[in-house]
């Protein structure tokens, strides 16, 4: 370690001056004590204010004042669950794993927050370092340059070398399309200027890429990339969405972005990109966020990607609630294997009626949801009383005794998914106490 020392020494430089420099890149930087709830401080976000040394601080207060009540609303749900110490335990399995998500304050401005385990004893994570970063003047110069970008495409600005270089880097293909005439035209780049080839109608565009798409892909792809969607695109708005496509002998990954234009409201810019060789093992990727690790049901970042699009213009649709009652103390009296038993119970139970229109989740530490699109009251009903009844047996064969209380929710002229999901919750609150028995 003294030698080490000396290296920087010979550089003119003090572990200070590196601590230092480190801190200025970062908005906040804590160490978290899952397993004494603690937290060690080492630059505070809310005080902005750098330690000389290490200050320890009780969990709860400085969640709540330093991540929770400076989010905007929208995100402190989120937050909640990602601090709670349940969940951020059973998080991550080995050292080489890390978490994000951006969010946005009270004051507007965006933050990236990294979190990373840095002790695991025991299959439990003890301790995870939070680093968080404030974006906001990044996501202006690349929302800017996104503007630029499509005032480019579009022939409101002139071209330049850079924009055409960024163009052809990023991007494997770049497709105009006119909303009103259904014409489609690709951009090229001839000496670093954009032309535009006119191509077939979106129609016949549409079937020939959809025939390339993996048939896993393919109905999710058409329901995200409909030309219906697309039309009814509000300018400013845009639509994200990743798929396998068969190019060359072989599935390529894509994610595609669609944009319809500030500037001509009847024409959406279509940018598509081949992430193939930055995506290596993207399945299990994909599907390592996307649920959850005890239960293996969807978790709720999936949760909230579904809200972002397949759940934002839903007009009939049904919501199963459910929650096991006083898991802590199961977890206190029989041990947690006892406990993770009967949360495995309760997924594989919801799991049984789960189909590509009905998906479960597991919301909370304890409490789970099954959301069925375009299902019938008397459809939902069943579902609800199938799964009672396989939670019921498989109590009974795995000889484990737990409470759980039920919810549903049922509408065919929708407001909102969450609106459904809060009458859920209610229905499930006023049923309380349902005993499932071996």
């Amino acid at each position: 370690m003294a030698e080490n020392m000396e290296v920087l020494k010979d550089l003119g430089l003090s572990m200070q001056d590196v601590s230092n420099h480190i801190c200025e890149r970062f908005s906040g930087i804590y160490v978290m004590d899952i397993k004494k709830h603690k937290i060690v401080v080492i630059k505070s976000l809310y005080k902005e204010e750098v330690f000389t040394e290490p200050v320890e601080k009780d969990w709860g207060n400085t969640i709540f004042e330093d991540f929770i009540n400076l989010m905007s609303a929208k995100y402190r749900a989120l937050a909640l669950i990602t601090f709670d110490r349940e969940h951020l335990k059973k998080k991550f399995s080995d050292l080489t794993q890390s978490s994000e998500f951006i969010y946005q304050d009270g004051s507007e401005k965006w933050y990236n927050m990294q979190i990373k385990p840095l002790k695991i004893e025991d299959g439990d994570c003890t301790a995870v370092l939070v680093s968080i970063i404030d974006i906001s003047e990044a996501k202006k110069k690349v929302e800017t340059i996104a503007r630029q970008m499509e005032q480019f495409h579009k022939g409101v600005v002139s071209s330049n070398w850079y924009f055409s270089q960024t163009a052809k880097d990023m991007y494997s293909e770049i497709l105009k399309f006119d909303i009103l005439s259904g014409e489609t035209y690709k951009i090229v780049f001839e000496d670093d200027e954009p032309k535009d080839i006119p191509l077939m109608q979106c129609n016949q565009l549409y079937d020939k890429i959809f025939e390339s798409i993996h048939p896993k892909d393919l109905e999710e792809t058409r329901r995200v990339l409909s030309l219906d969607k697309i039309r009814a695109m509000n300018p400013g708005d845009v639509i994200e969405h990743s798929f396998r496509s068969y190019v060359n002998d072989k599935y390529h990954w894509y994610t595609v972005s669609v944009h319809v234009s500030e500037f001509e409201p009847s024409i959406a810019v279509i940018f598509a990109r081949d992430i193939t060789s930055s995506s290596v093992g993207v399945n299990q990727i994909m599907a390592k966020a996307e649920h959850d690790a005890v239960t293996g049901l969807f978790n709720v970042e999936k949760y909230a990607c579904m809200i972002a699009t397949e759940y934002s213009s839903l007009k009939k649709a049904g919501v199963i609630y459910v929650d096991i009652e006083g898991l802590a103390s199961l977890n206190e009296k029989y041990g947690r294997d006892y406990g993770d038993e009967a949360l495995k119970i309760l997924a594989e139970s919801i799991r049984s009626v789960q189909s590509r229109d009905a998906l479960a989740y597991r919301r909370g530490d304890d409490e789970f949801m099954l959301v069925a699109v375009n299902v019938e009251k008397d459809e939902l009903m069943m579902m609800l009383q199938l799964v009672k009844v396989r939670c019921a047996r498989l109590c009974d064969f795995r000889q484990v005794q737990f409470f759980a209380s039920f919810g549903s929710a049922w509408s065919d002229s929708l407001e909102s998914v969450q609106a459904l999901i809060a009458d859920a919750v209610t229905d499930m609150k006023n049923n309380r106490s349902v005993e499932i028995l071996h």
